[in-house]
């Protein structure tokens, strides 16, 4: 129902875009006694608890091996050390994405090379890939942006036939699935982050690569071990990545409950599609066929309308906390000065970080919650 005007908004309960109390709640003491399991069992680094979780959550992405590592970005470089990315070579992704994407290939000495992505999903348009492969380019990393995968059939028949390597950034989309499969099973490998306010959070940083093929899992295990193939024995040059086992415990017990919250986030972003249907300044970015989203964000596009930041400063004002997942993209950043793009050269990526709005769609909302988002954003935009 609209707001009455007259309404003390202090009486307003807040919305916020995550709510970590909540998923406490309702996971109860199991949490806590996970806790205290490794701190009696003294195993804080990797340990039995990481190596369940490893199982666990392999089967869960339907991948035969996952190897947890300290931060998803350290599952974008492992992954890509262990594709053999090395300095000078070129990966193509996309510009509109958290900037640990390109900068994981630019901290390995490689270069991003980038294609705009579809105004209408935000994801990388994969029709352009082929086009920008040049002798330089050693591997694609798609990012399945917002929960939502991309064309993993399409891009790995791609990569098998121009030999390339594939690296899915999936550090948004645990459990999402498009036309059968889940992130993760058609990648050469793939990086996932359990940062605590993904779909499946740890209570802290973490991360995993996950892949089908036993030599890319064994050596991320080795690289996330300084190199180690035994104790005090490196074949190579590695790093200190080691998952604790507090966090493996903590995911643990989170993992079984992942479907039921995806699923209600997917109720959620139904909802909230449906209330946006008519409207000519609020479009919702789409779904698409076969595809079946976890939406760690729910995203709309703001057009027509009155200024982006009007009307985040009026949900503001309504306690319903509104983000923007990305206000610049990555070519436009400082940082990427030295990869020879600038503006004009992804304009849909611009445009995309000029109208987006992420709307809170965790699963703890109510419907009620919900309805009074939507009702705010149609009201303000």
């Amino acid at each position: 129902m609209p707001l009455d005007p007259a309404m003390n908004t202090t009486e307003l309960k807040p919305i916020q875009p995550v709510d970590l109390a909540a998923e406490r709640a309702q996971l109860g003491p199991a949490l806590e006694d996970a806790v205290l399991r490794v701190l009696r069992s003294g195993a804080y680094v990797l340990g039995p608890e990481v190596q369940a979780f490893e199982t666990e959550f392999a089967a869960y992405q339907r991948t035969k091996h996952a190897v947890a590592v300290a931060t998803g970005t350290d599952a974008l470089l492992l992954g890509l050390r262990a594709l053999g990315v090395q300095h000078g070579d070129e990966v193509i992704t996309t510009p509109f994405t958290f900037f640990a994407s390109a900068g994981s290939i630019a901290w390995m000495g490689a270069v991003p090379k980038f294609v705009d992505v579809d105004p209408e999903t935000a994801l990388m348009l994969e029709d352009q890939v082929a086009s920008a492969i040049g002798p330089r380019t050693k591997a694609v990393m798609p990012v399945h942006l917002y929960g939502q995968l991309c064309d993993m059939n399409k891009l790995s028949a791609l990569c098998k036939q121009r030999g390339l390597k594939l690296i899915e950034d999936s550090a948004q989309a645990h459990g999402a699935e498009r036309d059968g499969y889940r992130s993760g099973e058609k990648g050469d490998c793939a990086a996932f982050s359990f940062y605590p306010t993904k779909n499946l959070g740890a209570a802290g940083e973490g991360g995993a690569v996950l892949s089908n093929d036993g030599e890319v899992a064994c050596h991320v295990a080795r690289l996330r071990d300084h190199g180690s193939v035994a104790k005090y024995h490196h074949g190579e040059i590695g790093t200190n990545s080691r998952l604790q086992g507090i966090q493996g415990a903590v995911l643990r017990v989170k993992l079984p409950h992942l479907e039921r919250w995806n699923e209600r986030r997917r109720q959620i972003a139904a909802r909230y599609t449906a209330a946006f249907q008519s409207s000519d300044k609020v479009r919702p970015l789409t779904v698409l066929p076969g595809s079946k989203p976890c939406f760690h964000q729910y995203t709309a596009r703001l057009v027509n309308g009155k200024p982006r930041d009007t009307v985040l400063a009026a949900m503001a004002a309504e306690k319903i906390s509104v983000a923007v997942h990305y206000p610049k993209p990555v070519h436009l950043q400082e940082a990427a000065r030295p990869w020879g793009v600038g503006p004009g050269d992804f304009p849909n990526a611009e445009r995309l970080a000029q109208e987006v709005v992420c709307l809170p769609v965790h699963p703890f909302l109510s419907d009620a919650d919900v309805d009074r988002v939507a009702e705010a954003l149609l009201r303000h935009a």
